[in-house]
């Protein structure tokens, strides 16, 4: 199988005329949120074998590898000389080192560096096994494409060794069989406008894997009165942590943040803002993972400008 590095990877990724407005017309822009991390990546390697016997498997290997990160695959073959009179048998074993990134359109790209060592059996006097063949090649492959990447090719016994790589994405269906818990810590800061933020609230929260646990954060902040009627800010978001897949030491996990900010008057109709965010995070154990939210009013009449959330998660497991 694919083995993980030690912290990194897994075993075996945009007229009409009109005056133009004037600069207090246009309101600021809101800030976009970060680009979600990756998620792991599927990946799916054959080692492939040409030699007096024809073209046979020597075995099939699969792990779920995060972009950025590497994986590692061992696999031994045993060759057989292709000629009648050759009687020699060569062992290789094969190390690969495999990266994968993220492409568009369900398609990622692989590198790979493999290193091929051969002990021979049985050659004739003047024919040794050929020194330690490396390679390093990137391939980027179509969502359902396989390609064959040769790492080896015998001046003893005339085999061949490649490697037949296929990715997607992983198997995120039903939890395993035996539930692995994953802890959580979620606090959620607040800043009123441009000031400092300041820690409302911190729950725990455990999960299993592929299964969702939520929070809901619920406040009543009180707003200065408009022309004598009372009003307040009616803050709710639901923050939802489910973890999919644990790969090399790291943890992939999906977050996602519903809600709203609603002014609710005792005179005018309410105005709401709804909130809806999901990005994927990959962290490390008791790696903090920030999610900011940023609210913006329609304007001075509902007596606020703009709310800042800081929602941070911390990960056991």
């Amino acid at each position: 199988m694919i083995r993980p590095l030690a912290v990194a990877g897994c075993v075996i990724f945009f007229f009409l005329c009109s005056p133009a407005p004037s600069v207090a017309d246009v309101p600021p822009p809101s800030p976009q949120p970060p680009a979600p991390q990756a998620g792991a990546v599927r990946v799916m390697v054959e080692t492939i074998a040409v030699d007096r016997r024809g073209t046979w498997s020597a075995g099939t290997d699969e792990a779920d590898i995060f972009p950025g990160s590497s994986g590692v695959l061992r696999r031994t073959a045993t060759l057989t000389g292709r000629e009648a009179q050759n009687a020699s048998r060569e062992m290789v074993e094969v190390t690969a080192h495999i990266a994968p990134e993220v492409a568009r359109d369900g398609a990622c790209t692989l590198k790979l560096k493999t290193v091929a060592a051969s002990v021979v059996a049985g050659a004739r006097a003047g024919r040794g096994a050929a020194p330690s063949e490396r390679k390093s090649v990137s391939v980027t492959l179509k969502a359902g494409e396989e390609r064959l990447v040769e790492v080896y090719a015998s001046g003893v016994t005339q085999g061949r060794l490649a490697l037949k790589v296929r990715c997607g994405a992983p198997d995120l269906g039903a939890p395993p069989p035996d539930p692995e818990f994953i802890d959580f810590v979620l606090s959620i800061d607040r800043a009123e406008g441009e000031g400092q933020p300041e820690t409302l609230k911190s729950n725990r929260l455990r999960a299993v894997l592929r299964r969702e646990a939520s929070d809901l954060f619920s406040f009543n902040v009180t707003l200065p009165e408009a022309e004598g009627a009372k009003r307040y800010r009616r803050e709710q978001l639901e923050v939802g942590l489910a973890p999919q897949l644990i790969s090399g030491g790291k943890l992939q996990l999906e977050v996602s943040v519903h809600g709203e900010l609603a002014t609710v008057s005792a005179k005018d109709a309410t105005k709401s803002h709804p909130i809806d965010r999901h990005e994927t995070a990959v962290v490390l154990p008791g790696e903090a993972h920030d999610l900011e939210i940023d609210v913006r009013s329609s304007g001075d009449e509902e007596g606020w400008s703009r709310v800042r959330y800081t929602i941070r998660i911390l990960s056991r497991f």
